[in-house]
């Protein structure tokens, strides 16, 4: 996507938010899992009667088996008892919320220990609570088969916005949902990098909702311990205080339960006191089901009711365990830790969309669903390379015009299927398509196409119209009338050479009306020097403050002069550039149509420089070249005469590019190799234009 400068955006708060957030480091906020599910529960009186029927039974459960411990006669050491298989969904957008396979298998490592009291730091109970610290005795391991029977490494990745703002709808997501179906079952994580109510995760309790549905949310910078805690909720614990999301003081926690015996009624942490009394006994602050920082723990209780959940087929907890669905979802022994599956998808990310001749695009591959690649293929029409085989490859994009990438993930099991993208990468002269004065009146629907680029992310984008003009027949018009609230569309222009004058502005007409209430919507001028690649704003409107015409709840088209409105946008400060493009931004936020005419850049001719120089922007480029470089130029008037020398560092000629040939005005651009008689060192391009003379050196490695 395009880039707009941060500063930039800081100064039109008016008209752009701060998107995407850095991962921070662990981040203990609050879990949602009581909320969300109370929200569900209070309000369906069959999902009630599931959860008091659920809770009954754990109850029981726990009563008939308080020390369900099993014990390996040959080794003396406790046995696991359940084998759960997980699906980690990972839901990015090409960021730091993207983790590796390796951090996943980290985090199933980390679960692991702390449901079997191999947590390094397990020592720390405080010692009220040592005698019933317990060995859950749960075991979770990645599937190795998919709900189809495929291959797979238990991890699914899909690039999305949602991931800004996990919700239920990020489990529906295509690529995410959740893989209860075709009679397998499994553990559903889903993580990204922020839910949506702030949470830092949020589970559901057995029965809740639908196998769509069941699973754990959680958030890319809040992993570790929090992981154990929501595996806790969706094996049917309460937090320690009770069935809420408030612990701490005043909250009433005192007479609330978590229908465990062992865990003592508390009010609950956010911190980490051990020892703390809030319900006349010392708390288990230490528990994974507390807000804390010092977590080390499950009871025996818990253990018990977890165990509980396991044993029953609500949620088809006691299904998932089975050694049926271990043997249909790949886990059972002996279970492969790292399977090479073949990759099932191909997609990749890119750093920059809009690039000037010679610079670099960066590409990445994004994970696939099914495995993790070892080799790539990668063709890239109009790059330097134009084939790479590295993960990461660096691209140089030499000449103008618009390319597409092909691409495919391998590894010992094959080739993925290719992955083909066309026209993502613009790649623009570094010569100015015009120089100053420039007028465009959008009369021309021609040049006007080949020239504006049109972007629109929704809606009615811009068009040439013959509905209004200010003067002539056209304008320039986004039908807005119709659009829906945050639709945007863009026309980026050709770019322009401003060295040419002082002093540069841009002037134009514009005709806006709102509706008859409400209505907000903006438009942004905004400059690039790079092509595209950044834009940074200039001048900014918004509302009541667009409107020229009389705000109408129909279609708003200006029938005279008086129904446009000037203005002018001061240049200045771009009068040194020689390749600035302008992007006209319009978002609606239901408001009527716009119109746009007679966009006119011009300033005054610097003393000394008469308006008829033949040559601007002459540019070599690359230079040093290694087999081959490019001579780009614009002509501003007809040229009768042009020649172009390449001469050595003695003055003598050594080839000719152009001999005595006329040529119109416009921009050009013409390549230069080595077969030109070229070898290593030092030389000059000599360039005549009507016995208008510049000079500039090439260096041939």
């Amino acid at each position: 996507m395009k880039k707009i400068t941060l500063s930039a955006i800081l100064a039109f708060t008016a008209m752009f938010a701060v998107a995407q957030k850095g991962i921070p480091g662990v981040d203990y906020r609050a879990c949602s899992a009581a909320e969300k599910n109370n929200a569900i529960i209070d309000n369906d009186p069959q999902i009630k009667a599931i959860v008091e029927q659920e809770n009954a039974w754990a109850l029981e459960y726990a009563k008939n088996n308080p020390n369900n411990v099993k014990i390996n006669p040959l080794t003396g050491k406790k046995t696991i008892l359940y084998v759960i298989p997980v699906v980690w969904h990972v839901v990015h957008n090409g960021g730091p919320e993207n983790i590796s396979k390796a951090t996943i298998d980290n985090e199933i490592f980390k679960l692991n220990q702390d449901y079997q009291l191999l947590n390094p730091d397990a020592g720390n109970v405080h010692a009220a609570f040592a005698s019933i610290q317990a060995d859950v005795q749960v075991e979770f391991r990645l599937a190795r088969l998919d709900p189809d029977g495929n291959c797979t490494e238990g991890i699914t990745r899909t690039k999305s916005t949602k991931t800004y703002a996990m919700d239920e709808s990020a489990k529906f997501l295509a690529g995410a949902e959740s893989w209860n179906r075709n009679g397998r079952y499994y553990l559903n994580i889903w993580q990204g990098q922020t839910i949506a109510s702030g949470a830092g995760g949020y589970s559901f309790y057995p029965g809740v909702v639908n196998m769509n549905q069941d699973g754990c949310v959680l958030i890319a910078g809040q992993l570790g311990n929090t992981i154990t805690h929501e595996v806790g909720h969706w094996l049917n614990l309460r937090h320690v205080w009770g069935n809420s999301n408030d612990p701490g003081p005043g909250n009433g926690n005192c007479s609330d339960d978590d229908l465990v015996t062992d865990t003592p009624n508390c009010e609950g942490q956010t911190g980490c006191a051990e020892g703390t009394i809030s319900c006349g006994s010392v708390d288990n602050s230490q528990n994974y089901m507390d807000y804390n920082f010092c977590d080390v723990m499950f009871t025996n209780g818990q253990k018990a009711r977890m165990h509980a959940a396991l044993n029953s087929n609500t949620g088809y907890r006691a299904t998932m365990v089975s050694a049926n669905n271990h043997q249909l979802t790949g886990i059972d022994d002996p279970y492969e830790w790292n399977p090479v599956c073949g990759l099932l998808g191909a997609d990749f990310t890119y750093d920059k969309e809009y690039v000037c001749e010679g610079d670099v695009v960066n590409f990445a591959d994004i994970n696939t669903y099914n495995g993790t690649p070892d080799q790539w293929a990668w063709d890239f029409v109009g790059g330097t390379p134009n084939t790479s085989s590295v993960a990461t490859p660096a691209i140089t994009y030499n000449t103008a015009g618009v390319y597409g990438v092909t691409y495919a993930p391998g590894n010992a099991a094959g080739f993925a299927t290719a992955v083909v993208k066309s026209n993502i990468i613009t790649v623009s002269s570094v010569t100015a398509d015009y120089v100053l004065p420039f007028a465009e009146g959008f009369e021309n629907t021609t040049s006007f196409g080949n020239d504006w680029t049109i972007q629109t992310e929704n809606g009615n984008g811009w068009q040439s119209t013959t509905t209004a003009s200010f003067t002539g027949n056209r304008s320039l018009r986004v039908y807005n009338l119709s659009n829906s609230a945050g639709d945007i569309t863009e026309a980026i222009s050709p770019s322009y050479n401003l060295s040419t004058m002082t002093n540069p502005k841009l002037t134009y007409k514009w005709a806006f009306a709102q509706k008859l209430s409400g209505g907000n919507d903006q438009f942004l001028i905004l400059y690039s020097l790079d092509c595209g690649g950044t834009w940074t704003p200039i001048a900014f409107k918004a509302g009541a403050s667009m409107a020229t015409g009389t705000a109408s709840n129909t279609g708003f088209t200006p029938t005279s002069t008086a129904d446009w409105d000037s203005s002018s946008v001061d240049l200045a400060s771009l009068a040194s550039e020689t390749n600035v493009r302008i992007m006209l931004r319009f978002k609606n936020n239901g408001g009527n149509n716009f119109y746009i005419d007679d966009l006119n850049i011009s300033g005054t001719t610097p003393t000394g420089i008469t308006e008829n120089t033949q040559v601007n922007n002459l540019k070599v480029y690359p230079n040093p070249m290694s087999e081959n470089t490019t001579l780009s130029f614009f002509l501003k008037n007809n040229i009768s005469n042009l020649n172009i020398v390449i001469r050595d560092v003695l003055g003598k000629k050594v080839t000719n590019v152009v001999s005595n040939s006329a040529f119109s005005a416009g921009k050009y651009t013409m390549n230069i190799d080595k077969t030109n008689k070229l070898s290593s060192g030092l030389y000059f391009i000599e360039f005549n234009a009507d016995n208008n003379v510049q000079v500039e050196k090439l260096i041939v490695k």
